[in-house]
């Protein structure tokens, strides 16, 4: 069994600095820490989707850095649309980034593989899956192996009219890729800040929560009602045996008393 939690949407800022000027985002990713350090069995690995920052500044990366030290399992970077690829190559250099510009990786578990792919488009919201991020695709999935694929910005509509208008170009390409690898059980995803659970090209796909500000939940397809909320964070727990299907739980940070069910 292979354990990943996916942690995504962080928004921290440099130390002392609260997003909108009232969103503790540091405080957030201190009690997700804990929370995950406190998991048995313990993770294998911590899959970090982007958004990592709110501006993708140095000092932001230098405090993430300071506060993943805390974090007694490895962890494995990605970007955003609020990040900035270069700067967080710089500030994670032990990370075993893909060659070339975009910040990718391949990481090897028990059960197989993980995707990692850099769905950022400079200076724009939403994303992107190109000519690019399918050569290297192509280049890491491996016939021979399972794999889960990571994004920033989820293939799909939510029916959050304010979050699709930004979410990923290319999709259908993507798509089409998937088909010709059946290897690859899932997909994960982040940039909604909400838990959401759906398909995409006969794939089991999930988006997770932030751990600090979730995006309201309007379906009413005003793009224009785009608001913030702070229900409850949260992050996914996957579980991955070899050989078989991943299993998500939607795991909040805050932890609560655990009773044992009478009778």
């Amino acid at each position: 069994m292979t354990r990943i939690v996916q942690l995504s949407d962080l928004h921290l800022r440099a130390p002392g600095r609260r997003l909108y000027g009232r969103v503790d985002t540091a405080g957030a990713l201190v009690r997700a820490i804990a929370r995950i350090d406190a998991l048995t069995p313990r993770p294998d690995l911590v899959v970090l989707s982007g958004d990592l920052t709110d501006a993708g500044a140095a000092d932001e990366y230098a405090h993430l850095r300071e506060r993943l030290a805390a974090l007694a399992v490895p962890y494995a970077t990605m970007p955003g649309n609020h990040d900035d690829r270069a700067a967080l190559r710089a500030a994670f250099p032990d990370q075993p980034w893909a060659a070339g510009e975009l910040a990718q990786q391949r990481r090897e578990c028990d059960a197989g593989d993980l995707l990692l792919v850099d769905t950022l488009v400079p200076g724009e919201e939403g994303g992107a899956v190109g000519a690019a991020q399918l050569a290297w695709l192509d280049a890491n999935a491996r016939a021979d192996r399972d794999a889960l694929l990571f994004l920033h910005h989820p293939p799909v509509r939510t029916g959050i009219a304010g979050m699709d208008a930004i979410g990923l170009a290319g999709a259908d390409a993507l798509a089409a890729w998937l088909t010709r690898h059946p290897r690859v059980r899932a997909v994960f995803c982040g940039h909604v800040h909400r838990a959401i659970f759906t398909a995409f090209a006969g794939r089991p796909l999930a988006i997770a929560p932030s751990p600090a500000h979730q995006m309201a939940l309007d379906l009413s397809g005003d793009a224009s009602a785009l608001a913030w909320t702070m229900e409850p964070g949260g992050m996914l727990l996957i579980d991955w045996p070899a050989g078989g299907e991943p299993v998500a739980h939607l795991l909040p940070v805050a932890a609560a008393a655990v009773h044992r069910c009478a009778g």
